[in-house]
């Protein structure tokens, strides 16, 4: 009988041997685990005029990563669909609803397993490097790792959305980046409650100035985008 269970295990067994994937991966958590604790040593031996905030010291990294994790999503994707193999996995899998939560979970288990061992070793060693605390550590950790995993599943959105490795990417940094911006544009009150529905305000809110409406906005976007895909990959010829 097929589960979602078995196809999110056989979707863990591709991330683990596809070379592209896990370096992608690699390199997310080097780069949280490695430029944070640069830029604290950076800070101590040449101190700025205004004291950083340690934590977003810590977390240096984090935009680089979330990039890279984006774009992992966009390749678990787009990556069956170039040699075909695609029709393969719903072959095996008909209900192709089961594909797309299967992949969006296995993907997230990955990023949430490398994104906390990475947020984790940054944060404790850049405040030990700075001798500094902070009482929000561990919320302000624990949102960044939902964050690194939002973006693979967003990336993962946009590569069923446009089946493209290069036009999945173009979106999700469109969608993430460049979109808020223009939105920002719109004069009163639309403009402003068009901007704080984007993703990347659910994130930045979720992390930093109102981390319980983050959160759940943030979360909504991951859930809305994964059934979304999961509707137009079910009508959808592979």
């Amino acid at each position: 009988m097929i589960t979602v269970r078995r196809v999110v295990g056989s979707e863990l067994i591709k991330l683990r041997t596809l070379r592209a994937t896990m370096w992608l991966l690699a390199v997310a958590a080097a780069a949280i685990l490695v430029l944070g604790p640069i830029q604290a040593i950076g800070q101590v031996v040449a101190p700025a005029g205004d004291a950083a905030d340690p934590l977003s010291i810590a977390l240096n990294g984090v935009t680089l990563a979330t990039l890279l994790a984006g774009v992992l999503g966009v390749l678990t994707v787009t990556g069956e669909y170039a040699p075909r193999a695609i029709r393969t996995t719903f072959t095996l899998v008909p209900r192709r609803g089961h594909v797309v939560v299967a992949k969006t979970l296995a993907l997230a288990l990955a990023t949430a397993l490398a994104g906390a061992v990475a947020v984790a070793g940054a944060v404790t060693a850049s405040l030990a490097i700075l001798d500094s605390s902070d009482s929000h550590g561990f919320r302000v950790s624990a949102a960044t790792v939902w964050y690194l995993v939002g973006w693979g599943v967003l990336g993962q959105a946009a590569g069923w959305v446009t089946r493209s490795k290069i036009g999945g990417a173009a979106l999700l940094l469109g969608v993430m980046m460049l979109l808020p911006p223009v939105l920002g544009l719109v004069p009163g009150r639309a403009g402003e409650l068009l901007l704080a529905a984007m993703p990347s305000s659910a994130g930045s809110a979720m992390i930093g100035s109102d981390p319980v409406v983050g959160f759940l906005l943030w979360t909504a976007h991951l859930v809305g985008f994964t059934a979304l895909s999961a509707w137009l990959v079910s009508r959808r010829d592979a």
